[in-house]
């Protein structure tokens, strides 16, 4: 399973989740495999800096990466529509780490 998190600044698991879906500038994608973690990349949001489409952006970037799922405080509603329409799950989380974020993820299952 591989599961984004829009991160606030240099991504990470010690990085806190954005509040912004769109225009956060990192995200920080987190491969879980049998419930344990195999992989942490952090890779630049293109939406960040966009003029327009920005949420748009941020979910192309996602699919091109094949994640699963995507943590965020906040989503548009255009890139959230999108998302569902992709089949990638939605979380919305605020005022956590990454490492928090994902355990309380990981407890669900």
């Amino acid at each position: 399973m591989k599961i984004a998190f829009a991160s606030s600044s240099a991504g990470g698991l010690d990085d806190k989740v954005s509040d912004q879906f769109g225009r956060c500038p990192i995200f920080t994608i987190v491969t879980v495999e049998n419930g344990k973690i195999v992989n942490v990349v952090a890779v630049e949001n293109p939406g960040h800096r966009a003029v327009s489409g920005a949420g748009i952006k941020a979910v192309q970037k996602l699919i091109d990466e094949g994640v699963d799922a995507v943590v965020a405080g906040n989503f548009g509603p255009n890139a959230e529509a999108v998302l569902y329409e992709v089949g990638i799950k939605v979380y919305v989380m605020k005022d956590l780490t990454i490492k928090e974020a994902l355990d309380r993820i990981l407890s669900e299952k």
